[in-house]
């Protein structure tokens, strides 16, 4: 960290930490500690890592940071680059929420995606994720994060949080990761430093206290709200909490971590500093609905608003595409993309359809032009992919010409479409003619980087 901190932010952690602020202001002086988390159903394991996330037996630790972007194995979703104070929501999730039920649960703010795709991991497995973010750029950035991850059961969003009313009661878990000042990203991110300010953090808890606010009406009498901010000040984290426990029907939850974790109990929730713990700034609260604000009042309607149901014979087509075909419906969305949407959350969806308008449920599967089905590049890296389709298992250097959309060199061409695979992971599709290959991988997704 090159830049000098603000007086005002000193003084207020002088305050906060007492004796400990001196080996505070040290630990932001060190690097970054450099965490993954593993997708627990892709079957790769970081063997050269340093050392397990103490809260997340899926998280590791590297001893230096690799060029992620050149790595296949990223790019097929077979890991998640998370910093490690973040995962500590799993252990959160694993003393509050109940791992032998599904749950509808709604991350509100959940671009770039990490916390939506470890709800996934923790949460049990037919449990409906609905994921949200208002930001258009950095909800197509949670789209591509979501994709790559490969589960079924998360759905994607973007609305602001007001937009939810008519949802009153509606979830048994809701997320609110808010917008915050960054304190606890100073290490991680220097321009964090520059643009903190006291009225900037003013600023952020008033927009944290709307949101919240909107959060707590949507959950089910019983459910759980977390709440977490990667910054320190007590405007946006205990004074915040405070108020969602005394204004809004909400009970504080306290949270039991082993002392040798040396997270640190604030007031109201639960604190990471760098120096106690490997990793960056986290704070972390959770609270449970007392009062009833009634189920909620929406009927699942008998459709989709924007989306219609494949035909018969269109249907055969797109279902030799997945593993199975009978756990899902298969709509046609306006563009002519096909979506696969879970059987058993039908009712959920269609409730979800009659009050938010800019959403996409389930996952794309392809389009179907002529007598050719055109399989998405979403499917290429989904866990609902049938393992009966040609694939072409590619070298790392094949491999990175293929993301770059590149002559990737493969002879004899394989003839038709073909999934191409890396260490056995999806990729994306290319299809084999007499003389050529066209590659299908995005243009948006490519690897622009050389090395």
């Amino acid at each position: 960290m090159s830049n000098k901190l603000p007086a005002v932010f000193e003084e207020q952690m002088r305050e906060q930490l007492g004796e400990q602020y001196p080996a505070f202001a040290e630990a932001l002086h060190l690097p970054s500690p450099v965490s993954i988390r593993l997708h627990p159903l892709k079957g790769f394991n970081w063997k050269e890592n340093i050392g397990q996330v103490k809260w997340y037996s899926n998280g590791v630790y590297l001893s230096q940071r690799p060029v992620f972007t050149l790595d296949p194995r990223f790019q097929a979703g077979a890991y998640y680059v998370q910093e490690a104070s973040s995962m500590l929501l799993a252990e959160a999730l694993r003393q509050l929420i109940s791992p032998l039920e599904p749950v509808r649960a709604l991350d509100l703010c959940a671009a770039p995606g990490g916390k939506s795709t470890l709800l996934s991991d923790v949460l049990h497995p037919d449990s409906l994720i609905l994921c949200n973010e208002v930001i258009r750029q950095r909800y197509g950035v949670l789209q591509y994060n979501l994709s790559k991850w490969g589960r079924a059961n998360t759905h994607a969003s973007q609305h602001d949080s007001a937009d939810f009313r008519g949802l009153e009661g509606f979830f048994d878990l809701v997320l609110v990761d808010a917008p915050c000042s960054g304190e606890g990203m100073f290490r991680k991110d220097p321009a964090a430093i520059t643009e903190w300010s006291p009225s900037h953090v003013e600023l952020c808890a008033a927009r944290q206290k709307r949101i919240l606010a909107e959060a707590a009406q949507l959950l089910r009498p019983g459910g759980i709200l977390l709440y977490s901010t990667c910054t320190y000040n007590d405007h946006e984290n205990a004074d915040n909490a405070r108020w969602l426990a005394a204004e809004q029907g909400l009970s504080y939850l306290p949270l039991d971590f082993p002392a040798d974790w040396q997270i640190a109990p604030r007031a109201f929730g639960y604190q990471c500093y760098p120096h106690c713990v490997n990793g960056e700034g986290l704070y972390l609260a959770a609270f449970r609905r007392q009062s009833d604000t009634g189920a909620s009042k929406q009927n699942a309607g008998k459709n989709f608003r924007r989306i219609q149901a494949l035909n018969k014979n269109e249907k055969a087509i797109a279902s030799h595409w997945l593993a199975q075909p009978e756990s899902f419906e298969l709509f046609t969305a306006p563009d002519g993309i096909i979506r696969a949407l879970p059987v058993s959350q039908m009712a959920d969806l269609l409730t979800i359809d009659g009050v938010l308008r800019q959403w996409s449920a389930g996952f794309a599967i392809g389009e179907i032009k002529g007598k050719d089905f055109i399989p998405s590049p979403e499917l290429a890296l989904s866990l609902h992919l049938s393992q009966q389709l040609p694939r072409a298992e590619l070298s790392h250097e094949q491999a990175l010409a293929f993301l770059r959309k590149e002559d990737f060199g493969l002879s004899p061409i394989p003839q038709g479409w073909q999934l191409a695979s890396y260490e056995q992971l999806g990729l994306g599709w290319f299809k084999g003619l007499p003389n050529r290959i066209n590659n299908y991988y995005p243009k948006g997704w490519r690897i622009l980087m050389e090395g």
